[in-house]
């Protein structure tokens, strides 16, 4: 569910698992989407963090966390072995990553401000390398 197309995200969540909330929800917002993160998990389920692009920071009520008994995990980038490995699952399963636009290796300044400005895309800001 893209959270910019629908804010009410987690509110989708619930509504399309019949109020009980995903058993797993990969969170990469950060700031802005951790509440709704927590909101949208299921009781006894995992809220597997990845990312903060909103911020880092997050105030969060931690009832809903212990009355529902989330797992709440961190993760960071693995080993070259783990990305190896990773690699080879992604290519065998065909898995096709979103793209939301190829900048040229020049594009620099561009590639990151269009990031910084936040809400401009959906799925990876790629570079293309010309060599």
């Amino acid at each position: 569910i893209n959270y910019r197309a629908t804010p009410d995200w987690d509110g989708k969540v619930l509504e399309l698992t019949g109020g009980l909330g995903a058993d797993l929800v990969v969170e990469t917002g950060g700031t802005a989407t951790f509440a709704c993160a927590v909101n949208a998990t299921a009781p006894g389920g995992t809220l597997f963090t990845i990312g903060f692009v909103t911020g880092a920071e997050a105030t969060v009520n931690l009832l809903p966390i212990i009355i529902k008994a989330l797992k709440v995990v961190g993760n960071n980038t693995g080993s070259v072995s783990d990305l190896r490995d990773a690699a080879r699952a992604i290519g065998a399963a065909g898995i096709e990553p979103v793209v939301d636009k190829v900048f040229s290796q020049n594009e620099a300044t561009e590639a990151y401000t269009h990031m910084a400005a936040g809400g401009l895309h959906f799925g990876k800001l790629v570079f293309g390398l010309e060599w």
